[in-house]
Order: structure tokens, then C-alpha cells, then sequence
């Protein structure tokens, strides 16, 4: 499997190539997330850092990408512009503090044709009472670095939101910009964002998406721009489950030596409502005639309510959202195979060597994740009823597969990890090619 996967990394890539006020009265400017050593060393913005979610898959990959970014960069200052400046105030729930967030006031374009007015109106001062936010932040900044989590499929308005940044930092503001760690679903469903992904991705430095079949879309719509695959962040940080929180402490005293598989099937609906005649139910009781406990896992808030639900309907054990995404981890290293709809488990028990049985998402981000690291193809969570006897019998192929089956998935997540630092190789590149010291 890693031989295979690693080949078709090789065979997919394709080479980066550029193309040739008063205060704020809303919010305040992000302070910086690393200081300077020297004056030399280089202003790293980071676009849409999505830490003030609360979501283990947000946490692990802006922790990654700050490590693989100060592995190639050791000095520099970080800066950011936080993912609720980017999206609407319906989805603050499910944010730190969420109740006291205050995004930036600005203007915001609603087709590509309306780029270059709206960026008239941010530099003449019409464009929003909290412009002038946007543009202290972008202000002397060497790169910007656009993380492309969660955002670059439907009619997405943090992509929208995003896009129109990087677009700006680069061609208003002259700033070095790069695309890095993103899925990208381009589709002719309501065709918003592919005349915007074309209008900023050909102006930028350089474009890495993470996974095979985001890449392909990429080539499908906008052929014309270049782009490489560079594994996801969330594969960076190290290894650490051996000192878990207080909740995964208790979780492992009440299972003792009891064998037990994780569930968290995601975003899309789900049939769970009505008891043992639900989809859900049937497959959890399915999967307990195997391995004799399960656990629900809500790796974000928005998942309690059913996972709850489900936990008492089946006799399971329901796991609240802990305090890290290292507490996820320790549970998938004991897990025998987990069943799940989130990308950011699938990477997370890929390093410990957690097999997976895949639930499709929202967009094709699971199957491109499951391509990238080398586990079957997701199931239809909204059909689970047509897919459960093939559900079933890839779980006992798991249970076969034992600790050689671990090994194989937790060595190419490694070689995976490896990979991933090559975004730091490519942001120091571009400063560099822009004249910027990373000395």
C-alpha cells in the first residue's frame, strides 16, 4: 500500500510555477503568534486560522502548519486572521468564546467581476467600518499564507471571504501569497467559486492542495493553474497519547481490557431517530457482534446530540469533545478500527495505526483523504442500510490484519508526515524568489 500510495503522489504532482487609517471600531488586530528574532526575520500572515473552532481537526492542522512554517522559517512573526472574520455569526456556536466573537465589518464581493470595485472601495475607505482591521493586519506582512481548511466548495463564504484577500494582499498590495492545505470542490452547482478561484489562483505564488482528488478537480475546472499535492498539516505534530485528559482517563477505567471501535460518522445526516429500526443503530450493533464495545466520539459540538442519543440506544459509551485533539488520539491507539466521517480522525489514527472504515462527507474531502492515505473508499452514511454487509466484512478484514495491518498504516502516515513539511520548503521559496530573508 505505502509503495503504491507514494507513487501516485509522484505521478499526480505537478511543479508550482508563479505567474508572471483611523482604529478600528469593531475589532482589533490579532496579536502576533510568534515574535521575531532579529530584524531581519520574516512576517508570516496566516489566512484563516481556524483554532477558535472547537474541533480536534482544526486544532491539529493549524498546529501543524505553525510547526512545518517554523521548521523552515525558525525566525520569524506570525500573524493571523482568524476563521470567524471569514464566515458568518450563525455558525459561532460552535466557536471559542462564541458568544463574544466580533468579526471585522466590511464589504464583501459576491461575484469575481466585483474584485476590483470592492478592492477600490477597501483602499478608498468605503468598504466597511472594519476595513482598516484588514488592512493594519496585511500591512507589512513578507507572505501570506492562505490555509485552505474547510472552505473551497459550495457557495462557501469563508472561501469567498478568502479568496478575495489573497487576491487583494497579492495584486492591490504586492504581498507574496500562497495557497496551501486546502480542499478544493469546484462543481457547476450554483458555479459561484470558479471564476473566483481562477481570478486569485492565477495571480498567486504557488497552489498546494492535500489530497489526489482535489487535484484532479483543480485540473478539471482551471487546467491553466499550476498546482502540487503536499499531504495535510494535521500529519505534522508529534505522536503524543501518554498523558491523555481526565475524561479519556476515565473512558479507559470503565472499558479495562474490553476491545472497543470508535464511531463518529460526520457532518451529513444520518438515519438514528427511531431506535433499533434505525440505520445507526443496526450498524452499531452489527459492528458490536464484533468488538464488544463502542465509543461516540464528538469531535465537534454539533455531533452530542445524536451521538448521545445513539450511546444510550445501543449501550454504548459516549465520549465528550475533550480538551485536545491528543486526547482523540490516545483513544484511536487503542482502538481495534474506527468508523467515521471526519478527515482529521482518519489522520489521526492513521498515525497511531487506527484502521478506518470511511463515511462520505459533505463534499469529497473523505474520499480524497481516504486516497491520500490509502483506506478504502467512504460509505453513503445517508444509505447505510444497502452498504452494511460490505461495512461488516471490511471491518473483519481489519480485525484480521492485527498489528501487521497497524504497522502498514501508521508507517505511510509517517512517510505522509515527512511529506507535509515540504509547505515550509515552499513559503521559504517564495520569500526568497521575492527577495525576503528567512535568515
Amino acid at each position: 500500500m505505502s509503495n503504491r500510495i507514494s507513487r501516485t503522489l509522484r505521478a499526480l504532482r505537478r511543479n508550482p510555477s508563479p505567474p508572471p487609517a483611523p482604529p478600528p471600531k469593531v475589532a482589533r488586530v490579532p496579536d502576533p503568534l510568534r515574535r521575531a528574532v532579529g530584524s531581519r526575520a520574516p512576517t508570516l500572515l496566516l489566512l484563516n486560522d481556524c483554532r477558535d473552532q472547537i474541533s480536534y481537526g482544526c486544532e491539529v492542522l493549524v498546529e501543524g502548519l505553525v510547526r512545518i512554517l517554523t521548521a523552515a522559517i525558525p525566525d520569524h512573526t506570525l500573524r493571523h486572521i482568524p476563521s470567524h472574520w471569514l464566515m458568518e455569526s450563525d455558525y459561532y456556536s460552535e466557536f471559542y468564546d462564541g458568544s463574544s466573537l466580533t468579526p471585522p465589518e466590511a464589504v464583501w464581493p459576491q461575484v469575481a467581476d466585483e474584485f476590483e470595485s470592492i478592492a477600490d472601495e477597501w483602499l478608498a475607505g468605503r468598504g466597511g467600518q472594519g476595513v482598516d482591521v484588514y488592512l493594519k493586519t496585511l500591512n507589512g506582512a513578507d507572505v501570506v499564507v492562505l490555509n485552505g481548511e474547510g472552505s473551497m466548495y459550495q457557495r462557501n463564504t469563508t472561501a469567498i471571504r478568502e479568496l478575495f484577500i489573497a487576491w487583494f494582499a497579492k495584486t492591490r498590495l504586492g504581498i507574496p501569497t500562497v495557497f496551501l492545505n486546502g480542499l478544493v470542490q469546484l462543481t457547476a452547482v450554483v458555479p459561484i467559486l470558479p471564476a473566483m478561484m481562477r481570478k486569485t489562483f492565477s495571480a498567486l505564488d504557488a497552489v498546494a492542495v492535500r489530497d489526489p482528488y482535489s487535484l484532479r478537480n483543480l485540473q478539471e475546472f482551471l487546467p491553466e493553474i499550476p498546482a502540487t499535492i503536499i499531504p495535510d498539516s494535521a500529519l505534522a505534530p508529534p505522536i503524543e497519547i501518554d498523558s491523555p485528559s481526565a475524561g479519556v482517563r476515565a473512558l479507559f477505567k470503565e472499558l479495562g481490557t474490553t476491545d472497543f471501535f470508535c464511531f463518529d460518522p460526520g457532518p451529513m445526516p444520518m438515519d438514528y431517530r427511531f431506535g433499533p429500526r434505525s440505520a445507526a443503530h443496526r450498524l452499531v450493533m452489527e459492528m458490536k457482534q464484533l468488538v464488544p464495545q463502542a465509543v461516540m466520539v464528538a469531535s465537534v459540538p454539533g455531533a452530542a446530540t445524536m451521538l448521545r442519543t445513539l450511546a444510550a440506544d445501543t449501550d454504548s459509551i459516549y465520549l465528550e469533545h475533550q480538551p485536545s485533539y491528543r486526547d482523540l488520539t490516545a483513544v484511536l491507539a487503542r482502538a481495534t478500527f474506527q468508523i467515521s466521517g471526519r478527515i482529521h480522525d482518519a489522520v489521526l489514527g492513521a498515525r497511531v495505526g487506527c484502521p478506518l472504515i470511511a463515511i462520505g462527507s459533505t463534499s469529497h474531502k473523505v474520499h480524497g483523504v481516504c486516497e491520500l492515505l490509502g483506506f478504502s473508499a467512504p460509505y453513503d452514511g445517508t444509505d447505510l442500510c444497502s452498504g452494511l454487509e460490505c461495512i461488516k466484512t471490511e471491518a473483519a478484514s481489519h480485525l484480521a490484519g492485527g498489528v501487521a495491518l497497524r504497522n502498514e498504516i501508521s508507517s505511510n502516515a509517517a512517510r505522509l508526515a515527512a511529506e507535509s513539511f515540504e509547505m515550509g520548503i515552499l513559503v521559504k521559496d517564495v520569500l526568497a524568489k521575492h527577495g525576503k530573508s528567512t535568515a
